[in-house]
């Protein structure tokens, strides 16, 4: 398969911008309030210091994929565990993905129907699609990412005019600073998933060029993000907002009339495409640390196939108690527990800092030899 660059640009986006647009508005309006602005602005500049250190250490060795050449750097039982705890954060997420989803759906369009059932359905289309692979995936994205752009215009378009200019003074607040550290965090482990992206490397070489596509995806995620989280903040204040768990659901029911008053189903339909395309290349990318770490790649599918299930008996487990699920899962110990998976490449740049040193050092020396030889 022949990757292009803006491919990657239009699986990134559709990729990262399936969680925060969904769940992560809310959250700033709770805790941050009138300065979220300000948490997505410093968790994004943290998010990019952590693609910066992917691309790095995805150079190190272009010849091959991070999957091979990680022990090399770190010695093959730490880059074991590494991958095993890659492969339970991926699982994790992909739960949390199954659950999220099913508390929306269930909640808004399907109330009398069971969680499990729902559950059950999501797993089963994630496992497919992640069976079908990352070629598979990459395409899913080029169809859908023209639309959800397009989408994604029109609805924040659509809600300007209803937005109160006069509450933009209170941006620059003076206070409400204590919740501002804690928000920045939560935004990074949102945007922070980069490492994930050194697995297209048997599909693409990872180089500049691959920083500057996934650059502009990101940027183009906080973008969408902070356009939303400024529109629900300027329609319905700082009080009504945190109360609402799906602001971007309540700003279309909120239009009575126009266009966008009766798109909701479409708005949903993309984003649940999107959330498939996000859990299936998460369990992708932990059949593939499995399969490495077992040195079984013909099994990689049953792998997927274990994961996926796994994921979804999680979320099953996780809907026995909403409200506790509901809170725990933007509390600090998770956010901070992601941010430590999310920021392996940083851990392995940093390696590859003393690997260079050593390997400069080694020269020096054979020509040291050769010299007095």
């Amino acid at each position: 398969m022949k990757t292009t660059p803006w491919q990657t640009f239009r699986f990134a986006f559709l990729y990262l911008n399936s969680q925060p647009s969904t769940y992560l508005i809310t959250t700033l309006i709770s805790n941050s309030s009138y300065l979220g602005w300000l948490a997505i602005l410093f968790g994004s500049i943290l998010s990019f210091l952590i693609l910066w250190c992917t691309v790095r250490v995805g150079m190190w060795n272009p010849e091959k994929p991070w999957l091979d050449f990680g022990e090399e750097l770190v010695s093959k039982w730490i880059h074991v565990l590494i991958l095993l705890l890659l492969s339970y954060w991926a699982v994790s997420y992909a739960a949390v993905d199954i659950e999220s989803f099913t508390l929306f759906y269930g909640s808004n369009y399907m109330e009398n129907t069971p969680q499990w059932f729902i559950q059950a359905i999501l797993g089963i289309v994630i496992i497919i699609t992640a069976r079908w692979g990352f070629r598979t995936i990459v395409y899913l994205s080029d169809g859908l990412f023209l639309l959800t752009v397009i989408v994604l215009v029109l609805t924040i378009s659509s809600f300007v005019k209803d937005a109160d200019p006069n509450m933009l003074t209170g941006f620059f607040s003076p206070h409400g600073y204590d919740s501002l550290s804690v928000d920045t965090l939560t935004v990074l482990s949102y945007l922070g998933e980069w490492g994930v992206f050194l697995f297209i490397a048997p599909y693409l070489k990872i180089g500049w060029r691959t920083m500057r596509n996934l650059f502009c995806a990101g940027l183009l995620v906080i973008l969408a993000v902070t356009l939303q989280w400024a529109l629900t903040f300027l329609n319905f204040g700082p009080h009504l907002g945190k109360m609402m768990q799906y602001p971007l659901i309540e700003l279309l029911r909120s239009s009575v009339t126009g266009i966008m008053g009766n798109t909701d189903p479409l708005i949903i339909g993309l984003w649940s495409s999107s959330m498939f395309i996000h859990s299936a290349f998460l369990i992708h990318v932990a059949s593939l640390c499995l399969a490495k770490v077992f040195r079984t790649p013909n099994l990689q599918k049953t792998f997927v196939t274990l994961l996926g299930g796994t994921a979804t008996v999680a979320a099953f487990q996780f809907s026995r108690d909403p409200i506790l699920y509901q809170i725990q899962v933007n509390s600090l110990p998770v956010v901070l527990f992601w941010i430590i998976v999310e920021c392996i490449p940083v851990y392995y740049w940093i390696v590859t800092l003393f690997h260079s040193k050593k390997q400069v050092s080694d020269k020096q020396e054979v020509k040291t030899y050769k010299e007095l030889s």
